[in-house]
This record gives C-alpha cells, structure tokens and sequence, in this order.
C-alpha cells in the first residue's frame, strides 16, 4: 500500500455498484454563471486549532471537505466547512491523522484514517453518524480516493493474500474486490453515476500496468494503451468517457480520452513531449497540464472534435487541477512575478488571477457548477503556513438554480430507491409550483412552498424513510432558499 498522500483530484462523482438502465442523456451547456471572472477575495476557512488546513472538495450545497491540524499541530484531523457553522472535525478513530478527500452531492465525505496500529484505513462519513471504517479486502491497509452520490466508494485495499487491489464498498453489503486484469495489483481512482469504476492494473506477470474500466455484472476490461507499455485511467464521467495517460509506442506519456464505440484517443501535446489528463467533466472537456516546445508545462483544454488548447498562464507555468460543468477550469501558475497563484480560466475571459491570503502562494484544487472554489492559500506569516481557502465568483446562484439543485437532489434519492415514486412526486410536485410563483414573482407563496416541502422531508425522515442526513441536507437547501425569499 502506497503511504497515505494528498489527492487534490478527488472526484465526487456518483452512483451505485448495479448498474442500473442507462437514461438517455444528451450533454449540454448549463447557463454561464455571467460574472464567473469577477471573483472576491480568498476566504480563509481557518484551522481545527492548529497552524495549517488545506480543503480539497466542495459539493454543490458549497459543503468543503480537507484536513487541517489540531490545536497541538501534531495531528491532522479531516474537517467538512459550511457556511455559517465553519468547520467541523470529523474526528479520527483512534489514531493521529485522518483527511477528507471527497464530499458527494448529499453530503457524504470519503477518506483515509490512521489507526493506532499505524495502517491506513478509508472511511466514510455523514452527519448523525459519524465516522464508519470500511474496512479493507481481508489485508492491513486500504485507501479510499471517490464517492458517488448514492454513497459508493472506490480505491484500493490490500488483501488477505498481501496482494494490493481496487475495490468498491457500499453500506449494507460492504467491500467488492474488483479483481485485477490478470496481474498482481490493481487501483480505482473514480466512479460515475452509472456505477462505472476505472483505474489500473497490472497485466500478467506484473511487468505493464494497463487502464481498466469496471462494470458490475461484467467486471474488468482492459482499455489498452496508446501503443506502448503502460496505461492508467484517473476519471470518468456520467457518458462513460474515461480519460488517463498511456505511454505511445515511442516511449512518450500522453494523455487520452477513450469511449466505448471509438476506443482510445491520443490527446497529443502542446508541442512537447508528454502530456497529464487530470479531469472530464459532462460535456466531455479534458484538462491537465502538458509539455509546451521550449520546455515547461502548460494548462490544456481538450475537446472532441478540436485539438487541444493552452489555456495559457498568469506569466510563466500552469497545470489545471479540476474543471466544472459550465467549462471553467481552476489550478495554479507561476505569476510573472515568480509567485505561484491559484487561477480560474474561462473561454470568454481567459485566466484569471484568484489572489492569496496575503502570501507569494495559492493553489485552486476544485470547483462546482456554481463556480465556487476550494485550494489551499499562504497566509501573511509565511508561505509554509497555508489555510484552506474558498473563492466565490460574485453571481451567487439564482433561486431558480437553487430550485434545480433541490429538484436534483430529489431525483437522485428516487433514483437510490429511497423513495418511491409517489413520495418523490409529491415532492417535485411542490418543487415545481416554487418555480411558477418564482415566475410569477410572488416569493412568499414560493416561500411557503418551500416550507411545506420542509415539513414533507421532515416526515419522512420522521418515518424513517429518509436518513436524518439527506433529509437535512434537503431542508438546509430549502431554508437556505426561504431566507433568501424573505429578505
């Protein structure tokens, strides 16, 4: 088992370990959020008490997930912030150490612990209840790197045999070997909504190493390479687009985008000679960091059917770290000032600079659909003492994407069987008579709307039928929306 690390591209992607139908899903272009380029200050998140945090997910609720240390800075704790109640520790279990790697759309995190006994193991944890071990494959150790939003982990996890595997866990029925592709070792770095898992996998004999993608029902397949000997998947999104980096039959590393129906695609370059796939988003855009000519690495955005841009720098170096489904991309470049900022690009405005705590360093690590940001900033003190940090762009969503993203949420709870489809009607039902007032511009029946969505959600969870942390995930959103109305 690899030591634990930090996993900046930690992907909340979603869903379950069956496979279920796949709905007909045609990509599309969410409204642009319009001021996305004019962004306010760093807000430093703060620390657990300690000298340092650093945050490396947010979710659409603006829910972030990292690790920061303890007031004695000789433990780092993961935390999960909200606006409004800051951070919280998540605590450990029993060890020194533990982070958050990943928050899911509902508010469940993922990430890895260290037990007193020294081995890592991943956890998963939600409000009321707490930090839950998920164990490992019969070994000593696991690591956990993504969540979906029906609560389905992936990573890898040594087995009885001491042999390192991917694996897939899920509450209730627990840890799935995924099995390898013929060789020893095998890692899952992501999972999509449909349940698909991808990573990679050691061939026979352990001597190359190839991408796989994993479906429940038909397991492992081998997605090959560009022609050479190694390949590696790192993401994939809800269409089954996987993207990695393979080496090519001259030896050099590239990234690639590989589908079902055309296999794997070379991504090139920007002139040099590798490339580094680091995220897909639902409209197929690549991003990640690639060789430009005369040496250095830049920024790249790829999509079907163009070839790759460089979305260029903020004066010297850039790699972009994560990108959203509105096609902004964040990550970090050397200024032309020698310093290193986090940036936030977009094709209608470019780079920009997102600024630091007060320091010469920041890094954007994530970003969600309403273009909020998460990285970690250094502060005034020095640039070794780094906060987690959150941008926000100054076009907060409107209350009709507050709305969507309710009616989102409620969708994917049917979609778990959590509710039946009577249950998820009346909800939807109410949901949609806020968006006619909304129209109408009456807010206090909207409101009022809302607040009888609440006291449904509070009933079933009441009832037992949903969990007291999706139900609060829901009734926060709606009040959240109720103040805004009532203002």
């Amino acid at each position: 088992m690899r030591p634990l690390t930090i996993c900046a591209l930690a992907i909340s992607l979603v869903t379950a370990c069956d496979e279920p139908t796949r709905p007909a899903m045609t990509p599309h272009l969410p409204k642009a959020p319009g001021l996305a380029l004019i962004v306010a200050p760093p807000i430093d998140l703060g620390t657990l008490g300690g000298s340092f945090s650093t945050a490396l997910a947010i979710n659409a609720l603006g829910q972030v997930v990292g690790y920061s240390a303890i007031a004695s800075n000789l433990q780092g704790h993961a935390f999960m912030w909200r606006s409004g109640t800051g951070m919280t520790d998540l605590g450990t279990l029993g060890g020194t150490f533990s982070q958050a790697v990943a928050v899911n759309a509902l508010g469940q995190v993922v990430g890895n612990i260290a037990l007193a006994s020294g081995f890592t193991h991943g956890f998963s944890w939600q409000s009321g209840q707490g930090m839950v071990d998920i164990g490992t494959l019969g070994g000593v150790a696991t690591q956990a790197r993504a969540i979906n939003v029906l609560g389905q982990i992936v990573g890898n996890s040594y087995t009885a045999g001491g042999e390192d595997h991917a694996f897939s866990w899920r509450a209730g029925t627990g840890m799935t070997d995924l099995g390898t592709l013929g060789g020893s070792t095998s890692d899952a770095f992501a999972v999509n909504e449909l349940g698909q898992v991808v990573g990679s996998s050691t061939m026979p004999g352990d001597l190359q190493r190839h991408a796989f993608l994993w479906r429940s029902g038909t397991g492992m397949i081998d997605l090959g390479t560009l022609g050479g000997t190694n390949s590696g998947a790192v993401a994939i999104n809800a269409l089954g687009q996987v993207v990695g980096n393979s080496y090519t039959a001259s030896g050099e590393d590239h990234a690639f985008s590989w589908q079902a129906a055309t296999g794997m695609t070379d991504l090139g370059t920007l002139g040099g000679v590798s490339s580094q796939a680091r995220g897909v988003n639902a409209l197929g855009q690549v991003i990640g960091k690639a060789r430009i000519p005369i040496g250095g690495e830049h920024a790249f955005l790829w999509q079907s059917g163009a070839p790759m841009i460089d979305i260029g720098t903020l004066g010297y170096l850039s790699d972009a770290w994560a990108v959203n489904d509105l096609g902004q991309v964040v990550g970090y470049s050397v200024t032309t000032a020698e310093e290193g900022h986090a940036f936030l690009w977009e094709k209608t405005t470019g780079m920009t600079d997102l600024g630091t705590l007060g320091s010469d360093y920041s890094a954007a690590l994530a970003i969600n659909d309403r273009g909020q940001i998460v990285g970690e900033a250094g502060n005034a003190t020095g640039v070794l003492i780094v906060h987690a940090v959150l941008w926000n762009t100054l076009n907060p969503p409107t209350p009709a994407e507050q709305v969507a993203t309710l009616t989102d949420l409620v969708n994917r709870l049917a979609a778990a069987g959590t509710l039946n489809q009577g249950q998820a009607n009346a909800l939807l039902a109410k949901l949609e008579a806020v968006t006619r007032h909304l129209n109408k511009g009456d807010k206090k029946s909207a409101a009022n709307l809302l607040q009888a969505f609440i006291n449904q959600v509070r009933a079933l969870v009441n009832a037992g039928i949903v969990s007291a942390a999706d139900g609060q995930t829901l009734i926060d959103a709606a009040q959240k929306l109720i103040d805004e109305l009532s203002a």
